[in-house]
């Protein structure tokens, strides 16, 4: 605990290493990814940082955490309440575009050469492809088709993460796979 009782997993000083964490993923990738440029970007000393964390460690595995519930857990549980499946599927097409991507590929590259990174990036594609096919599947898809456009949908952010390609671009090919295909049109 801290002096106020607020627990230091709930800190906004921690929280704001983390969201520092995730800006210099996504600027300077993981080869960049260093304590030091954190700090750097918080304008916070390397005590303030031991303050909120133990460890380096612990700050990556915080981070990890951070990132999956602000760019999964918390964006599904919200699309969970939208009434329309109509306005679910627009809605998670919004909400792919406005990930971090960069950041994401970043933790991506991480993940090759961390197991419990890469552990919890397949926990998150999981968990987005079962949202993106149970959102298909309240639309009338069949359960089968809604698996596989849910993968198609994957690799789609997954190859825009890798290539760094335009937003737009990423905006489009989603939009033109749910238009062209057949399954959809009678919905």
């Amino acid at each position: 605990m801290t002096v106020d009782g607020e627990s230091a997993q709930e800190s906004p000083l921690r929280r704001r290493f983390l969201d520092a964490g995730m800006v210099v993923l996504g600027r300077d990738g993981y080869a960049g990814f260093k304590q030091a440029a954190v700090c750097a970007e918080t304008g916070l000393t390397t005590g303030a940082f031991y303050h909120s964390f133990r460890n380096w460690k612990e700050f990556e595995a915080a981070l990890i955490e951070h990132w999956r519930d602000a760019a999964t857990d918390r964006l599904v549980a919200r699309l969970d309440t939208h009434p329309s499946p109509h306005e679910r599927i627009d809605a998670l097409i919004n909400v792919a575009l406005s990930l971090p991507h960069r950041s994401e590929a970043a933790i991506r590259v991480w993940a090759a050469g961390d197991p419990e990174v890469r552990a919890a990036l397949r926990q998150v594609d999981r968990v987005r492809r079962d949202a993106v096919a149970r959102y298909l599947r309240d639309l009338g898809v069949d359960a089968d088709h809604a698996d596989r456009f849910a993968g198609m949908a994957m690799l789609l952010l997954i190859g825009h993460e890798s290539a760094g390609t335009d937003i737009g671009e990423l905006e489009w090919s989603m939009r033109h796979a749910l238009e062209t295909d057949p399954h959809f049109q009678a919905f």
